[in-house]
């Protein structure tokens, strides 16, 4: 893969973010131009389409992105959206079996799902299913806990990652997919960067009460206990104002722990 095609893409993307969608597309299309085989660049091309209104261009996009990655959740999940939106109803149908498929199979690899449950695919004649990553769309509800998930493996964490990455480069404003790449981060042993990522969540969302634990976690790691305690008297002080017990008293808890109560 080229460097070029690669600084084209990270251009893409930092015109998206800009919201210059013209100026993304022209991007992206210059660097599946020099490297028709960079996955990443026809997804970011696929969405930026859709959002553009550009259906057919989505569409073909999305077909090259299954093509160089059959066993992409999320290349199916977006291609069955396109789609729908088409009115191509078995097509999508199709998609999203082979979607949920995938999802399942790579729960039953990290532990996380039934192998019973493989076969439970969508039937043809039934709605197709909420996008794979549909959990994203909403905040946690008060009082869910903040802990992070059983340990992946490296591939699989690495996997998690770059997904979260992903949806945060096209999504500036989703605090939902900051918030679980901070935790993967965290997970990851990248506490700066996880640092990094929920103080930006924070930015965004200041209320946000379940991402004080996990950056006052980040900050302990990094050595900066002085923050740290900070962040978890500022955090206990919003969770108890709006109810939020879980992730209040999770931050008591490491006070005490830090003698600093």
């Amino acid at each position: 893969m080229g460097a070029n095609a690669l600084d084209l893409y990270r251009e893409g993307l930092k015109k998206h973010r800009g919201k210059d969608y013209a100026g993304a597309v022209e991007a992206l299309k210059r660097a599946v131009a020099a490297d028709p085989a960079l996955a990443d660049a026809w997804e970011a091309l696929s969405v930026l389409y859709d959002k553009l209104d550009r259906g057919d261009d989505a569409i073909a996009a999305a077909e090259k992105l299954v093509e160089l990655k059959p066993d992409e959740v999320m290349a199916h999940t977006n291609l069955s959206r396109f789609y729908m939106k088409k009115g191509w109803k078995e097509r999508a149908e199709a998609e999203q079996g082979k979607a949920r498929l995938l999802g399942w199979k790579q729960e039953l690899a990290q532990g996380g799902a039934r192998e019973g449950e493989l076969a439970q695919a969508a039937p043809a004649g039934e709605p197709a299913a909420p996008s794979i990553v549909s959990f994203l769309d909403r905040p946690p509800p008060a009082g869910a806990p903040a802990d992070a998930p059983p340990p992946a493996s490296g591939d699989a964490l690495r996997r998690r990652i770059e997904q979260f990455e992903k949806l945060v480069a096209h999504n500036a404003q989703d605090v939902l997919s900051r918030f679980s790449l901070g935790r993967a981060y965290l997970e990851a042993g990248r506490a700066e960067d996880a640092i990094a990522v929920l103080e930006e969540l924070l930015a965004l969302k200041p209320d946000y009460t379940a991402a004080f634990p996990l950056l006052g976690e980040a900050l302990e790691k990094s050595g900066r206990l002085a923050r740290a305690i900070r962040t978890y008297k500022q955090g206990i002080e919003l969770a108890q104002r709006m109810g939020d017990l879980h992730p209040r008293n999770q931050m008591q808890e490491r006070l005490a722990a830090l003698g600093a109560q």
